[in-house]
C-alpha cells in the first residue's frame, strides 16, 4: 500500500501468488469481494505490472513474481527520487550540513543505493560484503558516469567484480564517500548495523583521509 497499490489490490495480488493463475471469479470467491470489486483490482494490478491478463477463456489472471515486482517498484521509486533530487538541486541550497542515523540493513542498503546511483563525480570507499548485491544496481549505474574506487570488506564478489579494485577485511567499517560532498559510514553485523550519513564537511575529509589509509 505504502506503494501505491490499494488495501484491495493488495489483498488480491496475495491471493494470486497463493492460488496461482486465476479467474476472477476465484480471485472474488476466495477473497470474499464483489466480482466487481475483484475485477477492478486485478485491473489495477494489471496496469501497474503487479499481474499479467492471460489469453483465453475464461480470462485468467496470472501475478508478477514477487522479486520482479520489487525490483520494478525499486525502479520507479528511483526515478522519482532522481528527479526529485534534480529539483531540489535547482532549488536555494541549505547552508547548513545534515547528519542522519540509520539502523539496519535494510535501512542502510537503500540510503547506499539512492546515494550512489545518484553520483555525479566520483564514489570511493569500502562496503561491507552483505551490502554488496543489495546494491549491485546503484553502483552500476554510478560506473557508467562517476570514477568507482570501491573495496569490498570481507571476501571478492563473484558479480561484477570489475566494479571493485580489491578487498579489505571482513571487520573493516563501511564507510562511502560521494561527490567529496557526502559521507556514509556503518558498523556492526547485518542485524545490529548502525550507520550515520552526513554532508558536514569536516567529517566527509575526515573519511576521505580514513579511506586513504585503507589496505
Amino acid at each position: 500500500m505504502p506503494f501505491g497499490f490499494t488495501a484491495t489490490e493488495s489483498m488480491v495480488y496475495s491471493t494470486l501468488l497463493r492460488l496461482g493463475p486465476a479467474t476472477g471469479y476465484a480471485v472474488a470467491r476466495a477473497v470474499r469481494l464483489a466480482r466487481a470489486n475483484a475485477y477492478g483490482a486485478l485491473d489495477g494490478l494489471v496496469s501497474r505490472g503487479a499481474a499479467v491478463r492471460m489469453p483465453g477463456r475464461p480470462t485468467r489472471y496470472r501475478p508478477a513474481d514477487p522479486q520482479a515486482l520489487l525490483a520494478q517498484i525499486t525502479a520507479a521509486h528511483g526515478e522519482a527520487l532522481d528527479r526529485l533530487s534534480r529539483a531540489l538541486a535547482d532549488a536555494a541550497r541549505s547552508t547548513e550540513p545534515e547528519t542522519k542515523t540509520l539502523a539496519g540493513a535494510r535501512a542502510v542498503a537503500n540510503v547506499v543505493l539512492q546515494l550512489v546511483a545518484r553520483a555525479e563525480r566520483r564514489v570511493e570507499g569500502v562496503l561491507a560484503a552483505e551490502l554488496w548485491r543489495a546494491t549491485l544496481p546503484a553502483w552500476r549505474r554510478a560506473a557508467a558516469r562517476a570514477q568507482v574506487e570501491l573495496r569490498i570488506a570481507g571476501d571478492a564478489p563473484t558479480e561484477a567484480p570489475e566494479l571493485v579494485v580489491g578487498t579489505t577485511p571482513p571487520d573493516h567499517p563501511t564507510v562511502l564517500v560521494i561527490d567529496n560532498t557526502q559521507t556514509l559510514a556503518a558498523v556492526g553485523s547485518a542485524d545490529g548495523l548502525a550507520a550515520v550519513w552526513t554532508s558536514h564537511p569536516a567529517i566527509v575529509a575526515l573519511a576521505r583521509r580514513a579511506l586513504g589509509g585503507a589496505p
